[in-house]
């Protein structure tokens, strides 16, 4: 990939937008483009589409399976092992990652990508022939495009440049820690407003908005926003539990009242997710001939497997024991060797590349952010409890009783019950930041946490091609 300067400098080789359930039709432009894809609905229509393959990460591989790697392996929920990208998960996993790290600088290009394509689009709205309602919902969606992007980068990265308009200098310092907090605030602030209540999965809409919002609210530690943002998405009456844990994710069943947002995926080119390439050993029996995995194996650790209850169905999507395609019986529990096998295999996929969508945020999310937040504004209470009994009633887990929580208890409990619904969903790291756990749990296990390692380093290459950015403290 080409990456000098990617990130900041406006390109005008777009891609199509593919990662909807159903492809959308448009017009492939190239480096050639003609003079009307930023003159007419249609062409800026192909801007915003590019726009959100990028937010959806569908820059290549790194990018749609990097969420879960940098997530997930430096917090000790998952460990990996084979293929060439075991330096990279043993780098995350014993914190010894450096600037040069390929899973950082995918998330980074990506999103900068997005970014400069939804400016893109907001320079090139003034046209009065373009319809109020186009102008409405474009500039809406554009607004949370970056704000979405800026969102994911500062839980990466921390404080950023900042960029409003294609036509701004590439070369930018980064903004200040309130300056970017700000920025986020009112990007996603605004889309909301324009934002409709219905769209074509995947795209945004002002649920998805309020969501995303409220998920960064609750990163800030911003905990009666959070409170009063996840009742309002509550109260849209718009998303629900599924019955079974397992349908959430089901090939069948995508798109279901119960993920909010997620980067929806195709089973071919750059919109596609490699994460069941990327679990499973080249042994194990894949149900369809054009299932394809990599060297690369993706495991959970015996402790963790263990701390479900026997009833919880959340375990039921762990492997701890299989039989090889040439009928030998392999272990894996006692070895630290099960296998998270949330995302089933995709019949239509091409190799490696399948279909499965990414949550990024599920309605169980936002009740156990409700609770997570009541409990830390005012303590315990029967709503905070009811929100996270909801969560482990479908599991069929023992629902908390009130009587002898605290503050202290009650937060510890949420935040295991986060690890038990979302393993392998690459959201561990942050939940543990928020409660400043992340470097505690890792020294705990005997890695050399630093407290710098809050934060990723900024691309070595990005340095590299601006003289105006600067380092994170610690690397």
């Amino acid at each position: 990939m080409k990456i000098l300067k990617i990130s900041i400098i406006m390109l005008l080789a777009l891609v199509g937008f593919s990662s909807c359930e159903g492809p959308l039709d448009e017009e492939i432009y190239s480096q050639l483009a003609p003079s009307t894809l930023f003159t007419t609905e249609d062409g800026i229509s192909s801007v915003l589409n590019s726009a959100y393959s990028y937010a959806h990460r569908d820059d290549g591989a790194a990018a749609s399976w990097s969420s879960y790697y940098l997530g997930g392996n430096p917090t000790g929920e998952i460990w990996g092992a084979g293929g060439s990208i075991e330096v990279l998960w043993v780098q995350l996993q014993d914190f010894t990652w450096d600037a040069n790290h390929s899973q950082m600088l995918a998330a980074w290009t990506t999103f900068f990508n997005a970014i400069r394509d939804a400016n893109i689009v907001l320079d090139n709205l003034g046209n009065p022939d373009f319809s109020a309602e186009f102008v409405s919902r474009a500039t809406a969606e554009a607004h949370f495009i970056r704000g979405w992007s800026y969102s994911e980068l500062y839980k990466l990265f921390g404080p950023l440049p900042v960029y409003t308009s294609s036509t701004d200098d590439p070369l930018q310092a980064r903004a200040s820690d309130a300056d970017t907090r700000a920025l986020i605030e009112a990007e996603l602030t605004t889309s909301m407003a324009g934002l409709p209540d219905d769209a074509a999965f995947g795209r945004a809409t002002k649920g998805v908005a309020m969501s995303v919002l409220a998920m960064y609210y609750m990163n800030t530690k911003q905990w009666q926003k959070a409170a009063d943002l996840t009742k309002d998405v509550i109260g849209l009456g718009k998303y629900a539990l599924q019955a079974n844990y397992s349908d959430v994710f089901a090939l069948n069943n995508e798109g279901n009242s119960e993920m909010i947002w997620a980067l929806t995926k195709a089973p071919q080119g750059s919109a596609a997710n490699a994460v069941q390439a990327l679990t499973f050993p080249p042994n194990f029996p894949r149900p369809y001939p054009n299932n394809g995995v990599f060297a690369a194996r993706t495991y959970l650790f015996d402790s963790f497997v263990n701390s479900f209850e026997a009833t919880d169905t959340r375990k039921n999507m762990i492997i701890t024991e299989w039989t090889t395609a040439t009928g030998d019986p392999v272990e894996g529990l006692g070895k630290n060797q099960s296998f998270p096998n949330k995302y089933e295999f995709d019949p239509n996929s091409a190799g490696f590349a399948a279909g499965n969508d990414i949550p990024m945020i599920r309605y169980s999310d936002i009740l156990l952010s409700r609770a997570e937040a009541l409990n830390e504004i005012s303590g315990p209470s029967d709503e905070a409890v009811n929100l996270v009994n909801d969560v482990k009633n479908r599991a069929q887990a023992t629902p908390l009783s009130l009587a002898g929580l605290d503050k202290a208890s009650l937060r510890d409990a949420i935040l295991q019950e986060r690890k038990w619904e979302f393993f392998h969903e690459g959201k561990t790291r942050e939940f543990e930041l928020r409660h400043d756990k992340f470097i505690s749990n890792a020294v705990a296990r005997g890695k050399n946490a630093k407290p710098h390692h809050v934060l990723f380093p900024i691309p070595q290459v990005e340095l590299d091609a601006n003289a105006l950015l600067t380092q994170n403290d610690g690397y």
